[in-house]
């Protein structure tokens, strides 16, 4: 059964999706999240599989190995080296770039305690563990991350709602 939902995974067009869309390494990421699951105890796999949480599993997984700068696929593959990105690719996604680098001047920008209660929510991956770590209330962590992201939501889309407004009157950005 494992090595079903292995040989279904390497072949899953979504996930090879998401993982091109995760990382320049996409088929050696989806062989490693294989690999998770090849290796896994029979009891956390009897777990996952019949709770109905292996798509939501594999999906995770495939997240944090790519996205996280202390997982060691990360590593291996020097994901978060931002020197190291090719910006001649064809297929270089430049509007990626340009909201990565909008989201990051509006972190910057918030409260130094929200800003840095998301870095640890987006590092840890939930309010009960960071909460463990910082010791503060998981509700009190949780309200804070909430809070973060819709300011953040809402600065986002003011500014580009701003930007679209200025393009179709034709006046200069500031």
């Amino acid at each position: 059964m494992k090595q079903q939902a292995a040989i279904d995974l390497l072949a899953d067009e979504e996930l090879h999706e998401l993982a091109d869309k995760l990382c320049n390494c996409p088929d050696d990421l989806i062989q490693e999240v294989a690999m998770v699951l090849l290796e896994m105890t029979e009891e956390k796999w009897n777990q996952i599989n019949e709770g109905g949480y292996l798509r939501f599993y594999v999906v995770r997984t495939m997240m944090t190995m790519a996205t996280s700068p202390r997982s060691s696929f990360s590593k291996l593959y020097d994901l978060h080296n931002h020197k190291k990105v090719d910006h001649e690719r064809e297929d270089y996604d430049w509007e990626k770039e340009e909201d990565i680098s909008l989201i990051e001047t509006l972190m910057q920008e918030l409260h130094w305690y929200d800003r840095e209660v998301l870095k640890l929510w987006l590092e840890e991956g939930s309010y009960r563990k960071v909460a463990k770590k910082v010791d503060i209330p998981y509700k009190s962590i949780g309200n804070t991350v909430k809070k973060t992201i819709e300011t953040l939501r809402a600065n986002y889309y003011g500014i580009h709602l701003e930007r679209i407004i200025r393009e179709r009157v034709k006046l200069p950005l500031d």
